[in-house]
């Protein structure tokens, strides 16, 4: 039995609409924000789960005696105007004949039980779905909004199968178990799952009076992580600690992993943006690719990347917050034909979706190849022509820092070397202390000059590459230690010299317990050599005439991961002193350590 509890609240909240206007300079720009002063009231009332915990959400007051289809996010992050999410659309949704439904994920803002990471959101938002459309205002067509966590919670929802939900836009999703947050190919998200839980999810924590210590520096010298959340927030992390419980995929991440099973399932539309400097990119690609490649003769499954960040992706590269476009990102500046009406094209979406309205005459993919700053538009991703090609590592032996002689070509040398580099952890590459966000692409040539840091760098391209798809690092290594990191970064120099970095992750590396895969963790015998695969995942760029590709390998990048100890204990209890590893890459003739990546020769761009 589900119930609910109706609380009127006694202030109006001020929508921020969305919507087309002319701008000064006559230049049409169809998803402007403007903020506009109107009146939405949002009711109050509590929902009761299957198992009796109540589930807290607001929703515009509708019209008497009239029936809407339903736009509904459920959310970690707080359902109020002050809190991060798709509430400020909900006048701009109402004036188009649509109820907006904003609701607390359990265990957080008002909602009653625990919170914990996915493990509920599917059979709460199935309930809660159930329950809207049987209101007096709904007409029993619900689709979902939302983008991150409310993004990815779409597709937990999704796979339960509510007959009431009619599609879902689930933009800037999490991927795979550990291969994303919180274990980034093993390697614990130190800086994100402290932030995260501390401080981003909307959970009543108790007042604490103990002292606290943000600053990433402190946390140096602290043992163990396990108990770090209570030196750094002054209180226990309940479900920091269950991360850390558990350091493998076991039957915890198996209950929130999705197989091909899942997603043939889900037999509703999606939509779902993401960019190049979206940190969750990858998980929105690998979702979208499982279920295009179940249903792609049904054309309702929909993948927009542009040159977007985490937070500008679902609106199309504009700021959310202004409604302004965002020309620059990181280090780089874009050309306005990189701005997509993200919130019209939603709208587009759910009139078809959830009001019978035309069908949207979109193909299943479209995406932004930066550099060549032209847009692709294909039926899959990657698109058919892509091929695989790679660049071979070498070097003279001395590849260390950006002023060694380590280089990248096109043929791998029959000349067996190795470079070789000390990783202390007492001495990482601290990203905190670094002025630019390095989730963006910004110029990474100030952190090169480091004798722990590897990096190769190829010959000026005498023709543009354009690489579209999957890049994976093979590097051949040893170490002396029982178990190590190996991170990476892949670069375009600028004829000004400048690295910037490409990807949409802060860092990509292989903790390397988990190299026979994350079900189980095997360490490494000293000095004894190792095939190891790191993947940067998805890039699309054009590295142009004159340009120059880099490369560069380390062992540490803290506090985006925490700083491995080389002991080979367990993560979240080694008291043990840190130990010093002598790292090798070798390029051997037979198994050359490489970058592999899919490149199109000729390519096409939308006209």
């Amino acid at each position: 039995m589900m119930f609910s509890i109706i609380v009127i609240l006694p202030i109006c909240v001020t929508c921020l609409i969305v919507h087309g206007k002319k701008t000064n300079s006559k230049e049409t720009i169809i998803n402007t924000l403007t903020t506009t002063k109107s009146s939405c009231e949002f009711l109050t009332t509590k929902v009761m789960m299957r198992d009796g915990i109540k589930i807290t959400i607001d929703y515009i007051s509708p019209p008497l005696n009239k029936r809407f289809p339903v736009i509904l996010e459920l959310t970690p992050y707080g359902r109020g105007p002050l809190s991060i999410n798709y509430r400020y659309e909900g006048q701009y949704w109402l004036n188009l004949g649509y109820i907006f439904v904003i609701g607390d994920c359990r265990g957080t803002g008002d909602s009653e039980g625990q919170m914990s990471f996915f493990q509920n959101e599917g059979k709460d938002g199935y309930d809660l779905i159930e329950w809207i459309s049987n209101q007096t205002w709904s007409n029993g067509r619900i689709g979902m909004r939302g983008s991150s966590y409310t993004g990815t919670n779409q597709w937990f929802i999704a796979r339960e199968q509510p007959p009431h939900l009619y599609c879902i836009t689930p933009s800037a999703t999490i991927g795979r178990p550990m291969e994303d947050i919180p274990y980034l190919n093993g390697a614990f998200a130190l800086n994100w799952a402290i932030d995260w839980i501390g401080k981003r999810v909307n959970i009543k924590w108790p007042f604490v009076t103990n002292e606290t210590h943000w600053n990433p520096r402190t946390w140096l010298k602290h043992r163990t992580i396990r108990t770090l959340d209570v030196y750094v927030t002054g209180r226990e992390l309940s479900l920091y600690r269950e991360f850390l419980d558990h350091p493998t995929y076991d039957d915890y991440w198996r209950s929130i992993d999705f197989k091909l099973e899942d997603f043939s399932k889900i037999k509703i539309p999606s939509l779902s943006f993401s960019g190049w400097f979206d940190g969750t990119l990858y998980g929105t690609i690998w979702r979208f690719k499982q279920i295009h490649h179940l249903f792609s003769d049904l054309n309702k499954h929909f993948l927009i990347v542009g040159p977007y960040t985490h937070g500008n992706a679902p609106d199309g590269g504009y700021d959310f917050s202004t409604g302004l476009p965002m020309l620059t990102v990181g280090d780089i500046s874009l050309e306005r034909n990189s701005l997509l009406p993200g919130l019209n094209m939603t709208e587009e979406f759910f009139n078809w979706c959830l009001k019978d309205g035309p069908k949207p005459v979109w193909k299943p993919v479209r995406f932004y190849i930066t550099g060549s700053n032209r847009w692709m538009t294909r039926e899959t991703f990657p698109p058919p022509l892509a091929h695989q090609k790679s660049l071979f590592l070498g070097s003279n032996g001395h590849a260390n820092s950006i002023y060694g002689d380590g280089y990248l070509q096109w043929e791998y040398s029959s000349i067996s070397l190795s470079d070789h580099y000390l990783f202390d952890p007492n001495n990482p590459l601290i990203i905190s202390d670094y002025e630019k966000p390095l989730s963006l692409p910004v110029d990474m040539t100030p952190l090169l000059n480091r004798d722990d840091i590897l990096v190769y760098t190829s010959k000026p391209l005498k023709k543009s590459v354009t690489v579209v798809g999957d890049i994976n690092v093979e590097l051949k290594i040893s170490s002396t230690a029982k178990d190590t990191d190996f991170i990476i970064h892949l670069m375009d120099v600028m004829p000004d010299g400048k690295s910037i970095k490409l990807g949409s992750r802060n860092a990509n590396q292989l903790r390397t317990r988990y190299r026979n895969g994350y079900d189980k963790e095997i360490l490494m015998i000293s000095n004894e050599t190792y095939l190891i695969n790191i993947e940067l995942h998805e890039i699309g760029h054009t590295f142009l005439y004159d340009h120059r590709i880099r490369l560069s390998i380390t062992s540490s990048f803290y506090p985006w991961i925490n700083i491995n100890s080389n002991t080979g204990y367990s993560i979240g209890l080694d008291t043990q002193s840190p130990l010093i590893a002598n790292q090798t890459i070798y390029y051997h003739s037979n198994e050359p350590s490489r970058i592999s990546m899919m490149v199109i020769d000729n390519p096409i761009f939308d006209s």
